[in-house]
């Protein structure tokens, strides 16, 4: 791990070659600069053929599990390569400032860390070799481990099974770069649809845990819309397997639903549409903003 952000908060060094001088003269003078050389024909073809045969490919199913967080912990890596030591100071709306929240994400990864055998080092300022390490040993060791459960980051404790907790982890991460940002005033991003869906998915079932009020023995449908959209329908009941009316259809932005989800939406700015009960609505809304993991 040579990169020097995660120890002191400076950008890595700059691309040699045309961006250094002394090099671009080096380069120039034996006449390769910026020129490329064609590979041997099949050269790839052995490279990845001996591969395979050295390390089998992933499982599907951990490759399904690993992706979403590898996308997210690669944007965060470019996006904290970029930035100057005083941004790595400037305030963000929690965990203070964006090293602390760097610390903070850290130390959320450390369950899931854990459990993949990731050793405990001087965290939380190793952010990148953790969480590198984690998706390292994740993707060659996690087929026999996606339904052991781990603990889960958020306000209450709770625990989920891996292949859960990579998502929430991809989660997450997105979160925090877009705080970053935010801080930054820098465009936000949106995940892919796909992964957009995984993380609907894996909050949305959480939705009755996270009310407040007495129960109800009714189900919401949760339909999202636009990229990462889907319909998922929930029974509020207490009691497991009852059969429960519809009581509310609610209808949003699918990447506006994660951003309330991850409670950086206000639940009485965020915009819906609702059929059914007008109050059972504001209490979906409000249960999905306190899902975040902060």
């Amino acid at each position: 791990m040579a990169d020097e952000y995660w120890r002191n908060g400076q950008p890595r060094p700059s691309r040699h070659g045309p961006d250094c001088p002394e090099c671009a003269l080096a380069l120039a003078s034996i006449g390769v600069l910026e020129q490329e050389i064609a590979p041997p024909p099949r050269l790839r073809e052995a490279v990845l053929s001996k591969a395979g045969r050295v390390r089998p490919p992933a499982r599907p199913e951990v490759v399904e599990a690993a992706v979403p967080y590898a996308a997210q912990l690669a944007l965060m890596d470019e996006l904290l390569a970029e930035l100057s030591e005083d941004e790595w100071s400037a305030p963000v709306v929690k965990h203070g400032t964006v090293r602390g929240m760097v610390e903070h994400l850290a130390a959320n990864d450390r369950p899931v860390a854990a459990l993949m055998g990731v050793p405990e080092g001087p965290w939380p300022r190793l952010w990148r070799g953790q969480a590198t390490t984690l998706l390292e040993r994740f993707s060659r060791n996690a087929g026999p481990l996606l339904e052991v459960e781990v603990d889960l980051a958020g306000r209450a404790p709770a625990r989920g099974p891996l292949r859960a907790a990579m998502v929430q982890r991809a989660f997450e991460t997105w979160t925090h770069a877009d705080d970053i940002r935010t801080a930054l005033a820098r465009p936000l991003t949106a995940p892919d649809p796909e992964h957009v869906r995984r993380i609907a998915g894996f909050g949305i079932p959480k939705l009755p845990g996270a009310r407040q009020g007495p129960p109800r023995d009714v189900a919401v449908m949760i339909s999202l819309l636009g990229p990462g959209g889907g319909t998922w329908t929930v029974s509020l009941s207490e009691v497991p397997g009852r059969r429960v009316p519809l009581a509310l259809t609610l209808r949003a932005d699918a990447v506006g639903f994660c951003r309330l989800m991850a409670g950086r939406v206000p639940p009485d700015d965020f915009p819906y549409e609702a059929e059914g009960r007008a109050s059972l609505a504001h209490e979906v809304v409000w249960a999905a903003s306190r899902l975040g993991c902060d």
